[in-house]
């Protein structure tokens, strides 16, 4: 959802109320916000009105292309695939570019954070870092630590985020520098959050470095790190996946930046999603014990798991 839109058009236009901009579209007013969530459509709060209103030419830019394409909308389109145009990355052609910019040659020559910047901002920053307040770190590692030796990277994520949530008075700023700003500190703050593995390096480090001393106890070279740090920058955005859009539809709630991430990790958690991967090398673990996977995979089968 856009907000960002100067508060009155350059050419003079009115904007258009709800119910006009469902009118011109073809649409039932509930579409109309269906399109806003899922960021195809921008709004914003009328003063002194509890509506939304849209610019004129971008409903009619989105009538143009739902012609386009056939007619189809969030409300019929039942079994196609979910677009949403952005103006952030481009897939096209087997390569795909964030602001412009090929994505892989931009992980390969920037660290996560400059990358992360130039998603954020389109401005490439060198030596740009993340640091996060003391008291946020604090207060995220306290909750994590009370949680029990099973919790998993998920729980204590979405406990380290609610309780840096709680640190910041100022959360429910949505300016877009302050929600930038939220961005900066939440991504440390949730990597010093976990507990370390390995007993090296500090919070001043490289994103990709304080990663790494939570997720394996060996000694990293700097082509690990290289790796490593590329393929936070490959992933900084994950166009729709399930944990994705249920942060976009948080954001479109108005949701402060803690809670639409909080969203999004609870999201990530689900079998058919981020907990995949781990299912998945359960299951290889168990292929290595037996020796052959057949009948790992017949047990799989037996079970009703595909």
């Amino acid at each position: 959802m856009r907000d960002h839109e100067p508060d009155h058009p350059a050419d003079g236009e009115r904007r258009l109320t709800t119910r006009e901009a469902a009118e011109l579209l073809g649409v039932k007013p509930e579409t109309v916000y269906a399109y806003v969530s899922r960021g195809q459509l921008g709004s914003r709060r009328a003063p002194g009105s509890r509506g939304s209103t849209f610019d004129a030419d971008e409903v009619r830019a989105l009538a143009r292309r739902n012609r386009r394409d056939g007619g189809t909308n969030p409300a019929s389109a039942a079994g196609q695939e979910l677009t949403v145009r952005t103006r952030l990355t481009l897939i096209e052609n087997d390569r795909f570019s964030y602001r412009g910019v090929d994505a892989v040659e931009l992980a390969a020559r920037h660290t996560y954070e400059e990358v992360a910047e130039w998603l954020w901002t389109g401005e490439l920053r060198p030596g740009t870092a993340f640091s996060a307040p003391e008291s946020s770190v604090a207060v995220a590692r306290r909750a994590v630590d009370a949680l029990p030796e099973h919790a998993g990277p998920a729980d204590r994520l979405r406990v380290a985020a609610i309780a840096a949530a709680v640190t910041d008075p100022l959360r429910f700023d949505l300016s877009e520098d302050a929600v930038l700003g939220t961005a900066r500190v939440l991504i440390p703050t949730l990597v010093a959050a976990l507990p370390p593995v390995l007993r090296d390096g500090h919070d001043r480090d490289p994103i990709a470095r304080r990663l790494w001393t939570r997720l394996s106890g060996q000694e990293p070279d700097e082509p690990t790190l290289q790796a490593l740090d590329t393929a936070l920058g490959l992933l900084v955005d994950h166009d729709l996946a399930a944990s994705t859009l249920a942060v976009r539809v948080a954001a479109s709630a108005r949701a402060h930046a803690y809670a639409a991430v909080s969203a999004g990790l609870g999201v990530i958690e689900g079998p058919l999603h981020g907990a995949a991967g781990g299912l998945a090398h359960r299951m290889l673990l168990e292929v290595l014990d037996l020796g052959s996977a057949a009948p790992v995979v017949a047990e799989e089968l037996r079970a009703g798991r595909r």
